[in-house]
This record gives C-alpha cells, structure tokens and sequence, in this order.
C-alpha cells in the first residue's frame, strides 16, 4: 500500500507527541491535587527523564562545533569570521537586553540578612571555568565553557590538516547518533513529564507557584516576542524580504521544531529557506555560496539558540526566589557564562541550569524549578532557537557577498516596536507582581513548637522574672526533681532563635524545645521561668530555677564557679550592621581600617572583653538584647556585637541590617546550658542526655528546624482531595 493511500491513523494512535506530552502533564497535575505530597514517590522517574535528556548533549556539542569549524579553510574562516561575529554579537546583545528588560519586572533581591566570610573565587577557579587544561576534568565537572573553548580550539586546528575526511565522517555519525538518543528519550516525555508535574503539583507550596507564573509568563512572552515580532522585523530590515514572508518561508521549520521540540528537526527547513533569500538577494549561484551557507547553518545552530539563553531569566528568578544576592563581578559575568553555557541544542539548557546555579552559590532544587517549567517553557525556548539560528544563516551570507542593504524606515521602526512591547510587558508583569507575589514576614517569628512533643509535657509559662520567685533551697539535684515531680527551666524571651516569642506570643526556640524534651524524658512537669540576664547568675546560686536554657555562653568564670553542660552548639562571632555598609565589615582588618568606629555589645561577660580585644579603638557600649533595635537604629552607633546565630536572627526579622561573619576572629563561642553551683550529678546526667539526643537525631532535627530553616519533617501534609475527602466522610 502506497504512502498516498495509507489509512488515517485514528483513536489512540492517532494522537502526537506534543498532546501526549500535555495531557501528561495535565494528569500529573490532577495526581498532585488529588493525593497531594504522596506524589513524592514519582520524583526519582522525573529526575531520571531529565539525567536522560543529558546523555547526549556534550557529544553533540562537541562534534557539531568541531565538525563546523574544521570543515572550512583558514580563508574562508577569516572572512566569514568577518562577517558573522557581528551578527552574533548582535543576536547575543538583543536577547539579553530583552531578558534584562524582562526581568525588571522581578523584584530585586532584598540585601542578605547573612554575611558569611567572603569566599569568593579566586583567578584560579575562574581560568578553571574557561580554559580546560584536563578536558575530561571539565567535562566531569559540568564546565560547560571550557568544553566549547576545548571545541573551537580543535575546530580551528583541523582546519589546516589535509586528510580529514574519515575523521567527518565520524563526527557526523556522532552527531546523528545524538539526535537519535533524544528520539528515544523524546518518546518517554509524556511519563517524565507526568512524573515532574505530579511531584511539583503535589509538594509546591502556593507561594512559589504563584511565583513561578511569573516567571513562565515573562519567558514565554519574551521568546514569542522576539521569535516572531522582533527578529523578523530586523532582519526585513537589512534583507529584500518582508516581515511576513520571512515567517512564511520559517513556517515549516517552526512548526515541526515546536511539534517534535527538537530544533535540529528545522535545518533542511532552515537551509532551503536561506538559498532562497540568498537568491532573492542577488547572491550568485555557487559551491561557495553552499559551503558558506552549510557552515554558517551548523555553526549558528551551536552558537546562537537564543531560547537557551533564556537560562539569564531562570538565574535572575532564581536569585530573588532563593534569596540569594548577586555580587556585582557575578552580575557582569552572568550574561557571558549564560551564552557560552547555552550553546548547542535545547537540551544543552539542562546542564547549562545546572553549571549557572552552581557557579552563582544557588540551592540544588534550582534545576527542579527549571524542569517543573521546562515542560511549558521549551517551546518558547525552541521556537526562539530556530528564529535565532535562521536569522544568522540567513543574513550571515549576504554579509559575506556584500548583499545587505539598510532600510532605516524599517530599521527605525522595528526598535521602536522592540522597546515599546518590551515595555508594556514590564509594565504589565510589574502590576501583576502584587498578585503573584506574596511578602513574607520573619521566618523566626512563624516557627512554634512542635505540638506532639508539647502536648505530651505539663507546661507552665512564668512571666514573672525569677527573681521574684521564691527560692527554693537545696533542690536542684535530679533525685530532687523527680522527686518534685517539677523541672524549672530559667529563659530569657530575647535570645533568637534559641529562647524568644512568635508572633502568637508563644515561648519558643530551640532551647525551648530542649526544655520541653527534658522534661518529657524525666516524666515530669515543666516549669519555665524568665531571668534577666543581669541576675542570672545570683538567680541561679540562689537556686530559682534548677537549669538555665537560654543560647548561655561559655566563660572561664562560669565555669569555675556553676555545673555547666557539655557544649551544645558553637556559633561564630558577628556584626549586625546597616545592610548598605555590610560589605565594609566582611574582615577584621577592615573594621579595624574604620575611623571612630562605634560598637554595641549585648551586656554578657564574654562578649564584652571580646569586642574591646578585637577591637581596642573602638567606642564600645554595652546595650541589653532587647534594646538593640533602638541603638542601632537610632544611628548612634555602627554595628552590634553578637553570635552569629542571635545576629542572624534579628537581622531577618528586622528588614535594612545584615548579620556579618567577620574572618579572623578567632575560636566560635560555646553555648551551654548552666546549673547551680554543686549540681554535679545533674550536670553529668544532662552531659549524657545532650548526648544521647545529638546521636538519636533529635538535636540534628532542631538545628535543621530553628537554625537552618527546614520544614519540620513532620509537619501536617499539604491540602489534597483525597484527605479532604477522607475527612469529610468521617465527620
């Protein structure tokens, strides 16, 4: 049976790629609603499509570019070197500056609430990055710049060997290898898809889905933009061909690349399109005119899929929705890392994601927000890509035989339309931005206890300071309080995030939660008293409380004179300090270089003789914890001096001051909890207890709760059908 009388497909069979694909992905949504974070399950199959789509990608790259580049003569290399970076260059500088204009519509990222010592990267790791001096260490590493300057170099050297035939022959088969690789893996987008969006419909929290709308909708328009507005307009510009039939000659290509989402699809289209301009504009018939548009094809296929470059855009949202500020060397970078991390085919984007968010100190879960989007976003990206490659080889020839022609009414307006659709689309993303972003408060002040262990514990919550409590006598031994049936715990309510009040006014914090544990392990009732801190030694001789549980430091005399605990957790020292003047602090010898410098210190005998050590020109003065907000922000003084743990947490709940990590200041500060003097048999039973607790992952759940900012492991699951469901039928 012939082609031309073959019966239609029909039912199942019937269906394409592309609506497999989205029907995918509206079922992993569906999955996601209706079971919720049990889809979790689904995530390795979505992990294991995208690792897949990267099998090829640096075989492919590799090839095209040596294959490209070796195949032309050095004459001809230079003149069409001639003749193509401009165009390049300008395709590069068109879709950056629009990616830029884009992203104005992004909040900007607030100043880091954290400072660590600077480690920033040295001239060493940035050769590293572009010169591959082990080119399998490059590879092995994901440097995706080294590995194209590792191509050009042996692109160019082939260029002077004579015998090279056998050697293209395999490139090529390389390269065709490739394609067929994503072919297959192609076929599975409709699983890896499902998996990806049931997983993020499942798990995502409604705050970062309305963010990544934005995000998706800026990068959709944005491509579209540029695909079939802004690159035809300029390209009719300079050629005798007019916006509308540019599009119509691309029809082919566009469409089966946006079918298949795969751009190599498009080059036969691609090739017989720019003949036919090179025609239409004068250039003569000839096996030059082949070879330069063969080689202009497959190179600008490698160095200008403009869709991938999109990847700028996923670094700047990255940015602000990790809340991760770029220094101003890795903003100037940025652009330069994105093109040469973008080149090669739509899959290349993937490593590309990978390599950026590495480079720019982004978390891991970066390349799992590009693929929850990558699904919608690809064919933008691919569409953009086959604009982006068929405008060079289409206006890259008529360079090279002198065939372009300005036409400054159309040039004119086609800048014109650039920056006034690019406008409105910044305008419309900035007054969407309200809707689609929600501020968010201080983290620290939304935490609360966690309800299974509280609710297992007799509580009291004194607000009375202990020093109005009566003293109790010689009780602070454990047999006494077993006996008692009572633990008494001292707190301060001004020590984040150890020992401090949510914004329910509940006493909360890890040392708070240790408290409650405590008390849970010895089957008593918890008593928790406030201290000043000016007291809390007397309050402790006196035997007020039996235990002092409060981010409490580590100090020569303490230890000398109470029963104190086994260190629990060391902090650095640090400054919170006016977030624009952050940066003057990142050293000791450059707070030390600051003249009439003025400190504040929490009245704490260690942190006190701390400062005037390190810093013996400075005005000290001390301040108590809860007055810190008015010193510093009254500007009377330059920064306040804390653990780094205390610092961070004021400086996140009080927007505008940054807690900074100075380098060389020396040991970290020990907190421990304290006992009243004589209290050796307490002291050694909570030494074996901490440690107990640090081995069953009960103190490692804390830290990564109130010091590191994890979701508690146990938390209510997020809202889905099926236990909605399951609710309202047993009510």
């Amino acid at each position: 049976m012939s082609a031309l009388t073959q019966p239609a497909k029909r039912g199942i069979t019937a269906i394409s790629l592309p609506v497999w694909v989205v029907l995918g992905a509206l079922a992993g949504i569906v999955a996601g609603v209706v079971l919720g974070q049990r889809t979790a399950v689904l995530q390795p199959f979505g992990s294991a499509y995208a690792m897949m789509l990267q099998i090829a990608v640096y075989p492919y790259l590799i090839c095209v570019l040596i294959c490209g580049l070796g195949r032309l003569t050095p004459a001809m290399a230079r003149r069409l070197l001639g003749a193509g970076w401009g165009v390049c260059l300008f395709l590069w500088c068109v879709t950056l500056a629009a990616i830029w204009l884009l992203a104005l519509a992004i909040p900007s990222t607030p100043a880091p609430s954290v400072l660590m010592p600077a480690t920033a990267q040295g001239a060493g790791e940035f050769l590293k990055l572009l010169i591959p001096a082990n080119p399998i260490e490059a590879l092995g590493r994901n440097y995706v710049p080294a590995t194209v300057v590792f191509a050009f170099v042996y692109g160019i050297a082939i260029q002077k060997i004579e015998r090279k035939a056998a050697l293209f022959e395999v490139l090529e088969a390389i390269q065709v290898a490739s394609v067929t690789i994503w072919g297959w893996i192609v076929r599975f987008a409709p699983i890896g898809v499902f998996a990806l969006f049931a997983d993020a419909a499942g798990t995502i929290e409604p705050a970062r889905l309305s963010g990544l709308l934005l995000y998706v909708g800026l990068f959709l328009t944005g491509t579209l933009l540029l695909a079939f507005v802004v690159l035809p307009a300029v390209l009719a510009a300079v050629t005798p061909v007019g916006h509308r039939e540019i599009l119509k000659e691309l029809q082919p290509a566009l469409v089966i690349a946006a079918v298949t989402t795969l751009t190599v699809v498009a080059l036969p289209f691609v090739q017989r399109a720019a003949e036919r301009v090179a025609t239409e504009a004068g250039c003569p018939e000839s096996e030059e005119r082949s070879d330069v548009i063969r080689a202009v094809l497959s190179l600008s296929y490698v160095l200008v899929p403009l869709g991938n470059y999109f990847l700028y855009l996923l670094m700047l949202y990255g940015a602000y929705a990790y809340q991760v500020r770029l220094t101003t060397p890795e903003e100037l970078l940025l652009p330069i890392w994105t093109v040469l991390s973008g080149l090669g085919a739509p899959s290349a984007i993937v490593d590309g994601a990978t390599f950026l968010g590495r480079w720019l100190h982004l978390p891991a879960d970066l390349l799992d927000l590009f693929l929850e989007t990558w699904t919608v976003t690809r064919y933008g990206q691919v569409v953009l890509s086959v604009m982006g490659f068929s405008f060079a080889t289409m206006l890259i020839p008529l360079v090279y035989f002198g065939k372009v022609r300005l036409r400054p009414r159309k040039a004119t307006l086609a800048a014109a339309m650039t920056v006034a659709l690019f406008g409105v689309v910044v305008a419309g993303g900035t007054a969407l931005r309200p809707m689609l972003l929600h501020p968010t408060g201080s983290r620290l002040q939304a935490l609360t206890l966690d309800p299974l262990l509280t609710g297992e514990v007799d509580a009291t919550v004194l607000g009375a300071p202990a020093s109005t409590q009566a003293a109790a006598g010689d009780t602070s031994t454990l047999k006494a309080i077993q006996a008692s049936g009572v633990l008494r715990v001292g707190y301060n309510p001004n020590v984040m995030p150890f020992s401090y009040r949510n914004d329910r006014g509940e006493l909360v914090g890890y040392d708070v939660t240790f408290a409650y544990e405590l008390a849970h392990d010895l089957g008593v009732k918890l008593e928790l008293i406030p201290f000043e801190w000016r007291r809390l030694e007397s309050d402790l001789s006196e035997r007020r409380f039996d235990v002092a549980m409060a981010g409490i430091y580590e100090t020569h005399d303490r230890l000398q004179t109470f029963a104190v605990s086994r260190a629990y957790y060391q902090s650095s020292v640090a400054l919170v300090v006016r977030a624009e003047r952050a940066e003057q602090f990142r050293s000791r010898a450059q707070i030390l270089a600051l003249a009439n410098l003025r400190l504040a210190v929490c009245d704490d005998p260690m942190l006190v003789p701390m400062a005037k050590f390190f810093f013996p020109k400075a005005a000290i003065t001390v301040v108590a914890s809860e007055n810190v907000a008015a010193a510093i922000g009254a500007d009377r003084i330059d920064g306040v001096m804390w653990t780094l743990q205390q610092a961070s947490a004021w400086a996140a709940a009080h927007p505008g001051f940054t807690a900074v990590a100075p380098g060389d200041m020396g040991s970290p500060i020990l907190l421990t909890y304290m006992m009243p003097p004589g209290a050796d048999i307490l002291r050694r039973y909570v030494d074996q207890w901490v440690a107990l607790k640090e081995a069953d992952g009960f103190r490692a759940a804390q830290v990564d709760y109130w010091i590191d900012g994890k979701p508690r492991s146990d938390r209510p699951p997020r809202w889905n059908l099926l236990d909605a469901l399951m609710a309202a039928r047993r009510d």
